[in-house]
């Protein structure tokens, strides 16, 4: 079984990777070993490999092709948002809103272009999740859940969103993450709702893929505001 060990590796292997970038070790226009090498330099799985490299692209230091591997590129340097910070219900609500129809779409499209091995990482976190035990590794690893899912999309402009909202949506798990450990009902809830999601983008059923991400973002929102939000926020 899974448990947090997959998500501290790839961490490390994340952050040995981007060390290297940073410090032009790998330069611009240097092609990144192929999995296989880099599992073998840091001792660690190829899934686990994946996940890293990953996290890199979706932070704007490589680029991946088919058929050329990945490549570094130029960091991403004083990136503006253009998203406030969460600091009332208000802006809870509008950040739920967004997620709500962006992370929707996204999970329906992942369901219909999903490969085998954007499959597995989707599976391996959504067991990860099962099995933490702080909110803390619970958060972070709900986060890599998602942000699997949107790559899995197939469009990078889902997961490039995401990134760009990573303060606020972290925000809302930090306050609903208490249901990672402190309330064993609750975390069932969520855990049967990831399995949900991973189920539907397994069986390539975009509509369920949808609802089930529907209902897992509307939970949540309810579970920190204590009410359904019915009318937009002006």
């Amino acid at each position: 079984m899974m448990n947090g060990k997959r998500g501290r590796l790839s961490d490390q292997v994340y952050e040995g990777m981007r060390k290297r970038i940073l410090d032009e070790l790998w330069a611009e226009g240097t092609r990144i070993p192929a999995e296989l090498e880099l599992s073998q330099q840091y001792s660690v799985s190829r899934p686990v490999v994946r996940e890293a490299l990953a996290r890199l692209k979706l932070e704007g230091l490589i680029d991946s092709k088919r058929g050329s591997g990945s490549h570094v590129i130029k960091p991403r340097t004083g990136l503006k948002t253009g998203f406030r910070p969460v600091e009332t219900i208000a802006d809870i609500i509008r950040v739920f809103e967004f997620r709500l129809s962006i992370e929707c779409d996204s999970a329906a499209y992942a369901a219909k272009r999903r490969t085998e091995e954007q499959l597995l990482l989707i599976e391996g976190l959504s067991q990860e999740l099962s099995d933490q035990q702080s909110d803390e590794a619970f958060g972070d690893a709900d986060m890599r859940f998602h942000v699997a899912i949107a790559e899995a999309s197939g469009n990078p402009m889902y997961p490039a969103t995401i990134a760009m909202m990573k303060d606020q949506i972290v925000s809302g798990m930090r306050l609903t993450g208490v249901i990672g450990s402190s309330d064993a009902s609750r975390a069932g809830v969520v855990h049967a709702q990831h399995h949900a999601i991973t189920q539907a983008i397994r069986c390539q059923d975009s509509n369920a893929a949808r609802e089930a991400m529907a209902n897992h973002l509307c939970s949540a929102r309810y579970r920190l505001l204590g009410f359904e939000v019915v009318n937009e926020v002006g």
